[in-house]
Order: C-alpha cells, then sequence, then structure tokens
C-alpha cells in the first residue's frame, strides 16, 4: 500500500477520535474520557502512522510524567545525566513539553504529516511555563566522556498531569505520553495515591505502554517499606496490559539527597542514576523491538476501544433514544387517533354498488332474466315496506370527518407532542435544545411537505384499493363458473318450492295466494344476507387494509425521517453517528496493516543464492 492510503487512514481515524474528544469535553462527566480519545488519536498520528510509512526506528522516547510537585525534573536531570529541566516548586510550572536530545550519534527528528499535532516546535529557546500548544528540542551538550548511555533516546520533560479538565497542557502530555516508547512514572511520597495521576498511570498501562515507577522524596531508610507499599496498594490494582497479561512494573527509589547528589547526577547522585537507566534499558533491548512493542500494543488498545466509544456517547445514544421513543409515541397517537375517528364511522359506501352487483349475479341469466323479472315484481310490496319501516327504526347515518381532516389534525397532534417535548427538555441535553430551536423554522415546516407528498401518493393508492376490491369480490363469484350456477340454481329451486308449496297448501285459490309475494320476498332477504355477509367481510378486509396503508405510506415513512432529523443536516449527532460507523471498521483495517507491516519487518531477507557446482560434461558415446 502506498504511504499516502496509510496518511489518509491514519489522519482520518486521528480526526475522528479527535471529534470524539471535543464532543466529551462539552460534557464534564465525560472529562476523562476525553483524554482517552486524545491519547487514542495520538497513538494513531506519532505511532502507527510513522510506522507504516516506515519511517526510521531512532530515536526512542523516554517521557517523564507524574502529578504535581512529584519531582520530575529532578528525574530528567538524572536521566540525562546533567541539570538541564528547569524545575520549580510552583506546581504546574512546566506547561509544555521540553525533548532533551543526548549527545550521541545524529539522527533526522521525525517529519511525519500530524506528528504531534497539533503542537508546533519552538525554534528559539522560551520558558517551561508558556501554556500554548508547543513543544522545544534542546541537545544536551558532550562532555568529552563515555558515550552517554540514552544516546539513542530522547528524554521528555512533560506537564504535570492534576486534571482531566485542562484541555491544554493535557493535551501535550497525552502527545507525548503516546509516542513514548517507555514511561517513567513519578510518583513522591507525600501525594503518591493522587486519583488522577493513578488514573493516567492505569491508562499508560492499558495502552500497553513500558512503565518504569521513580519513587521521590522519600528518607532513604523508608525507601524499602515505601516500594513495597507502593507495589501493593497502586501497582496491585493495574488493570491488565492489551494482551491480557499482567504487567510488570519495575520501581527504583530517589529518595533524598543531599546537594552534590542532586546537582551532579553523573557523579555524586550516580547511585541512584545507575538503577533508574538500568530498567530503562531493559525495557528497550534492541531498538527494533521496543517499536514494535510499542506499535502492536498500540493497535491492541485501539482495538479494544470499541466499548469505549459507546461509553464516550451514551449520553447522545440515550437522549436519542428518548427522542425515537416519544417519536413513536406520537405514532401510537397519530394512528389511534385515525382509527377512532374515521376508520370506526367509515361505511365505506362505494363498496355498497359491489355488493349490489353480487346479488345481481344471483338471478338468472338470459332469458331466465324474464322469470327473475316476474319474481321482482312479486317482491315490490316487501321492498317497500322494509324501506319504510328501515326509515322509521334506523338512525340515519352519521356526517364522519373526511380522511384528510382527520388525518391533518392528527399529524397536528403528533407534532404538537414533539414541539411541546422539546421546548419541556431543552434545558437537559443540547439534543433537545437543538430541536426546540429548529423546529418552527425547519422540523415543522419539513414535515408538513412531507406528509403532503406522502399524502397524494396514499390518495391514489387507497382509491386503487378500494375499488380493487370491489372488482375482485365480484369477479371472484363470476369467474368461479360452478359456484354461481349452483347458487343461481339453488336460489331459482327454492323461489318455486316456496311458490309450489304456497300454491299446494292453499288450494282452491284464494286471498292466501297472498302467501307467494312473501315467500319469494324471504328468499331473497335470505340471498340479501348472504351477500351482505360476504360484503361485510370484504369491508373489514378494506378497513385493515386501510389502516395498514396509513402506517405504510404516511406513520411509519414519517417517523423515521423523525427519528433520524437530529442525527441529519449537518448536526453534531449526524457526525456522531458517521464517527461511531466509521471508527470500528478503521481500527480493524489498522490493525490489519500493522501486522502485515510487522509479520514484513521480521521475515529475515533472502540471502544470495548458493554457488552453482559446475557439471562435468559427458564422456562422448562410443
Amino acid at each position: 500500500m502506498q504511504p499516502t492510503e496509510h496518511r489518509s487512514a491514519v489522519g482520518q481515524l486521528a480526526d475522528d477520535l479527535r471529534w470524539l474528544e471535543d464532543h466529551c469535553r462539552r460534557q464534564p462527566d465525560l472529562a476523562a474520557h476525553a483524554g482517552t480519545l486524545r491519547l487514542a488519536s495520538a497513538l494513531a498520528r506519532n505511532v502507527i502512522g510513522p510506522f507504516l510509512e516506515g519511517q526510521p526506528t531512532r530515536p526512542l522516547h523516554i517521557a517523564v510524567v507524574g502529578g504535581a510537585g512529584a519531582g520530575k525534573s529532578t528525574v530528567v536531570n538524572f536521566l540525562a545525566g546533567a541539570k538541564v529541566a528547569e524545575a520549580n516548586p510552583q506546581a504546574g510550572f512546566t506547561r509544555h513539553p521540553t525533548a532533551f536530545l543526548p549527545p550521541g550519534p545524529a539522527f533526522s527528528w521525525p517529519s511525519y504529516i500530524g506528528f504531534l499535532s497539533p503542537m508546533h516546535r519552538l525554534t528559539a529557546d522560551t520558558p517551561a511555563d508558556t501554556d500554548e500548544d508547543v513543544y522545544q528540542v534542546k541537545r544536551l551538550e558532550a562532555t568529552g566522556g563515555p558515550a552517554h548511555p540514552l544516546a539513542g533516546f530522547v528524554i521528555w520533560d512533560c506537564p504535570d498531569m492534576t486534571t482531566w479538565a485542562s484541555e491544554g497542557y493535557v493535551g501535550r502530555l497525552m502527545e507525548v505520553a503516546a509516542l513514548a516508547d517507555v514511561i517513567v512514572y513519578v510518583a513522591s511520597d507525600e501525594r503518591y495515591n493522587d486519583e488522577v495521576p493513578t488514573q493516567f498511570l492505569h491508562l499508560l498501562v492499558r495502552a500497553g505502554k513500558a512503565v518504569v515507577v521513580a519513587l521521590t522524596k522519600m528518607r532513604p531508610a523508608d525507601a524499602p517499606a515505601f516500594i513495597e507499599h507502593f507495589r501493593q496498594e497502586i501497582l496491585g490494582r493495574l488493570p491488565k496490559l492489551p494482551s491480557g497479561d499482567t504487567p510488570a512494573v519495575p520501581v527504583v527509589a530517589l529518595p533524598q539527597m543531599t546537594m552534590a547528589e542532586r546537582t551532579d547526577p553523573a557523579g555524586a547522585g550516580a547511585k541512584y542514576r545507575v538503577p533508574l537507566l538500568n530498567q530503562i534499558l531493559v525495557q528497550c533491548e534492541t531498538d527494533e523491538a521496543a517499536r514494535v512493542r510499542t506499535v502492536t500494543n498500540a493497535v491492541k488498545y485501539l482495538s479494544t476501544a470499541g466499548a469505549g466509544l459507546l461509553e464516550v456517547a451514551r449520553t447522545d445514544l440515550a437522549e436519542l433514544d428518548a427522542w425515537r421513543a416519544t417519536v413513536q409515541s406520537g405514532r401510537v397517537a397519530f394512528e389511534d387517533r385515525y382509527r377512532r375517528q374515521f376508520l370506526s364511522g367509515e361505511q365505506f359506501r362505494r363498496f355498497d354498488r359491489f355488493r349490489d352487483q353480487l346479488t345481481d349475479l344471483l338471478e338468472l341469466p338470459g332469458a331466465g332474466r324474464l322469470v327473475s323479472g316476474v319474481f321482482w315484481a312479486l317482491r315490490a310490496p316487501y321492498r317497500w315496506t322494509r324501506d319504510y319501516v328501515f326509515g322509521l327504526v334506523v338512525r340515519p347515518d352519521v356526517l364522519n370527518l373526511s380522511e384528510q381532516a382527520v388525518l391533518h389534525d392528527s399529524l397536528k397532534g403528533w407534532l404538537d407532542a414533539l414541539h411541546a417535548e422539546s421546548l419541556r427538555r431543552a434545558g437537559t441535553h443540547s439534543l433537545w435544545k437543538q430541536i426546540a430551536i429548529r423546529f418552527d423554522s425547519e422540523l415543522g415546516p419539513q414535515a408538513r411537505d412531507r406528509f403532503a407528498t406522502e399524502f397524494r401518493t396514499f390518495e391514489l393508492k387507497e382509491s386503487e384499493d378500494l375499488e380493487d376490491a370491489g372488482r375482485a369480490l365480484v369477479a371472484g363469484l363470476a369467474n368461479n363458473h360452478a359456484l354461481l350456477y349452483t347458487l343461481q340454481g339453488g336460489k331459482f329451486v327454492l323461489d318455486l318450492t316456496v311458490i309450489g308449496g304456497v300454491v299446494y297448501f292453499t288450494w282452491p285459490p284464494g286471498w292466501l295466494l297472498l302467501l307467494v309475494p312473501v315467500g319469494v320476498s324471504a328468499t331473497h332477504q335470505f340471498a340479501e344476507l348472504a351477500t351482505r355477509g360476504v360484503a361485510e367481510g370484504a369491508r373489514h378486509r378494506v378497513r385493515s387494509h386501510r389502516e395498514a396503508l396509513v402506517t405504510s405510506s404516511l406513520s411509519a415513512p414519517l417517523a423515521q425521517w423523525l427519528t433520524e432529523w437530529p442525527s441529519t443536516g449537518g448536526t453534531s449527532f449526524e457526525k456522531l453517528h458517521q464517527i461511531l460507523r466509521r471508527v470500528p471498521d478503521a481500527i480493524r483495517q489498522m490493525e490489519d496493516r500493522v501486522a502485515a507491516k510487522v509479520k514484513q519487518a521480521q521475515t529475515p531477507a533472502p540471502g544470495p543464492p548458493p554457488p552453482q557446482t559446475p557439471v562435468p560434461p559427458e564422456p562422448p558415446i562410443a
């Protein structure tokens, strides 16, 4: 893969993690996660990116970190072998990192794009309390003696770790901590168990950093007991490494010293300096092995960050879930109102035409129409009487609200409920505040426009569906000739049976022949009841289908759009969703690329081919 492709992938991942960091800093309860994300972003830019691009292994980096007043400057001086770090009794004096380059073979300063971003390198000597996103590099003077034991390293003097809330110097500290191949964690006997520095130590261990602990300021006689106590109380509670192993963290003591020991680390203070140097050099047997460890642990740390990403977004996701629940509650109310105010009273009178067509199909076809006409005439008194009685008994149909009016009123109620809820909760989270502010100008008008568009499509569908259902009802009987002829013949035979029975039982003919119209009317009433039952069943199915059509064509699409609205239009929630989808895949790709690069680096290069032994020519054949 080309270096530009690595840069693009690493840069996108680092930018996404930085965006999540900024997102966390806007929420005070997630300040610690902001530091974690800054470390992850810095690991991508300062460790993984340069490794994938093939940057030189040297120099290795040592970062000296710790809480305020722990004695970091003293430790830096002991690593450098001279008094180089700017010490000050004021807590938090060091505000930006300073890199010290021991005398030794020259090496090029890393030139990878995004390295130590967003800090920039100072070109002039600047006081350590300059509170800007900068770092400086200082070359130590050669003493003319033996080679410096850390000639292949850069020694970083870092700002104090006192709070996660500071966006400035904590971010600078994270940049250098991510870059480091070895971390020297400094703790004093006075404040060795401060919460924030201890949390920072746990974070470094989770990132797989090689850590050496330097305990300071205790009396020399108390050093062994203090080291043992620190191992039990602090190191005994460290998290597992990314590989799952228990971290082995060496501890050295730099107790209270004389002025001569403090100012001459390479001479009078050598008895304290040498154990510290030895522990660091043990962590870095070879440059290549140390860098591979740093890179692979960085990738493992990123690969286990999935749950952390959800934790970072937990408040936002919870509010989005609350918004979705509010939208779905409004949808349920919308559909229930449509069902009560329209469907429950709607008779679909257009369906009566198809019911009458069903009844007509039961009459005899062709020449049989004459007989059916006679029966129709005989049933005339029954029809008149029935219509008169029904007019007296049956209440007139209540004028039902139009479907369009009911749907628009239901939409208004839905949107009003959403608006009221957003106003009520605007002070609890930025999501609700954003909805409340943009409701009248954007969300409400857009929702009504979308509904109007969908409603036009719905009207076409529902009209076609009603006609199709009625035609299908009639066509189902008309096309089933066996059933149709059976019903026609059965009705005709029943009419004849009724007429024959009346004549037979009332013979000789008299006024009782008036029972003939009553009998044929009864048979026709039975046929009407049967067709009415079939039509009502179809009407019920149409009503259920209409309800499902409202759901699929109107309420469900609008609910989906409303649910996604806070995460669209370039909002921070849209960015959050994009990042939560993108980062896990990017981390998996980064893990695969690093694994391939490590395997390639560990595969020995093929040597020259063995010399070919000349083959003697065969003797000629006699």
